[in-house]
């Protein structure tokens, strides 16, 4: 990652920190607290917009199929991510649809082609 966006997003957290220490007290602050967790948002769209520059897979799609490509089942995947069995599925079909697959061998390989996921 980029030197000056690690530093912005040090100092993004550094603020957000401060506004939510100065949000606290006799009479708590309540904008800058909304400051903060704006803040907080921000910088995790920034995390997702970075991952998603190299890797066309969300988050929890990443999570997924790295759990795909260890041979779990999406019965074992739900479990481990106390998730349903139907959202492992949701994602599956949209993970399928991203590395241009058809199964679940095929998107695992794709993936590690590509480098989305190790």
């Amino acid at each position: 990652m980029d030197e000056r966006i690690i530093l912005l997003k040090e100092e993004l957290k550094a603020l957000a920190d401060e506004c939510r220490i100065h949000s606290k007290g006799r009479r708590p602050d309540f904008s800058l607290m909304r400051a903060a967790n704006t803040i907080q948002s921000l910088l995790q769209s920034l995390d997702e917009a970075t991952l998603s520059e190299k890797n066309p897979l969300t988050k929890r799609e990443h999570e997924i199929l790295t759990y795909v490509s260890k041979g779990f089942t999406n019965r074992e995947i739900a479990s481990a991510l106390t998730i349903s069995e139907k959202t492992i599925e949701f994602h599956l079909k949209s993970v399928l649809s991203k590395t241009e697959s058809s199964t679940r061998t095929e998107a695992s390989t794709n993936a590690l082609k590509n480098k989305w996921i190790e």
